[in-house]
């Protein structure tokens, strides 16, 4: 515990919230802007750790969209604390959680972490439908000793819940209105729309890169299995992507049998490798449709994204060495063309 944690005063508090909402209004990326709603709650409350909890309706699962502290964790939407929290649309003060029936102690048992007391509220949007959860972990005293949460900590939780459900519901509605409606990604407008919001404005700062990958010999799929195999293994491509980049990638269907990756942060080795983990992730995962085992590659062009180019520009730059990918034994990671070709 840190000793030196004192619960703020009133004109602190404030001071703190301002300096919150200043850095909110100019973040761009939503991981860095979900730790900020975070650190906000569990400064609010005085409490050890915190963390925002995102429920995937459509997979029945509940997992961490920014936990300080520790790594991101998923976990069946009717379980723990937080699916309580979740499926009942309950606030949850457990000051004594070892002895609730409710509480997963498999993450304490791992790490070593004692739990003592928990402040679970559910996280609602402008319609009142819950779609997550925020929870605070071990309120701490004046003095940085454990404490029990009160309905004063309620209260002020309640500012940083609803900073993070209007957050939440401004993605959720803007991913809905880009989504490809057969594999749940993005899709081409989606991707003008994301590298002008997010990618343009961190060029000038940071490197980005771009993955383009298409199914190698998708319409054999099609002409041997038919139709109905091929949406199970282009939505098998897309969930097996999306356990695999982070909540700042951008990932969309960019036509047919080709997804394409934005990778904030990521010059084009980096870029290079990660897409080596998705070919062999590929390669070595299995779709299972009806009673078929179906299994493909996929072939990869990566370039680093160049702010002196348009998007489609610097589409066609890596849509060259998928190209080059493609006539040069599919299957393949391609960053550079050479020279005499």
């Amino acid at each position: 515990m840190d000793i030196n944690k004192k619960t703020l005063s009133s004109d602190e508090l404030l001071e703190k919230i301002f300096y919150y909402m200043e850095r909110l209004f100019e973040e761009k990326e939503l991981s860095a802007t979900l730790n900020l709603l975070t650190d906000l709650g569990k400064t609010l409350v005085n409490s050890d750790r915190a963390s925002f909890w995102f429920w995937d309706t459509k997979k029945h699962e509940i997992w961490t969209l920014a936990a300080l502290d520790i790594s991101k964790i998923t976990i069946p939407e009717n379980t723990g604390l937080v699916g309580a929290a979740i499926m009942n649309n309950e606030l949850l003060v457990i000051n004594d959680p070892y002895n609730d029936p409710r509480f997963n102690s498999d993450v304490d048992k791992s790490s070593g972490y004692v739990t003592k007391s928990i402040l679970t509220v559910p996280v609602t949007n402008s319609e009142g439908k819950v779609i997550g959860a925020y929870q605070a972990i071990n309120k701490l005293d004046d003095m940085g000793n454990d404490a029990p949460f009160t309905d004063a900590d309620i209260k002020r939780i309640k500012l940083a819940t609803a900073f993070c459900g209007r957050t939440l519901e401004s993605h959720l509605l803007y991913s809905e209105a880009t989504e490809d409606q057969l594999t749940g990604l993005k899709n081409r407008r989606g991707l003008y729309s994301h590298y002008e919001k997010f990618i343009v404005p961190i060029l000038a700062n940071k490197k980005a890169s771009i993955i383009i990958c298409d199914i190698d010999h998708f319409k054999r799929v099609n002409d041997t299995w038919g139709h109905n195999a091929g949406d199970a293994v282009l939505k098998h491509v897309a969930n097996t992507y999306l356990s695999l980049v982070g909540i700042d990638d951008g990932i969309f269907r960019w036509g047919g049998e080709e997804f394409i990756m934005l990778l904030p942060g990521k010059d084009m080795m980096q870029a290079s490798e990660f897409a080596e983990k998705c070919r062999q992730t590929i390669e070595a995962s299995v779709c299972h449709f009806e009673d078929l085992d179906i299994k493909v590659t996929m072939s990869f062009g990566v370039s680093e994204l160049d702010a002196g180019l348009t998007t489609s520009e610097n589409v066609q730059s890596a849509d060259e060495k998928l190209y080059y990918a493609k006539s040069h034994g599919r299957n393949r990671v391609i960053h550079t063309i050479p020279e005499n070709e």
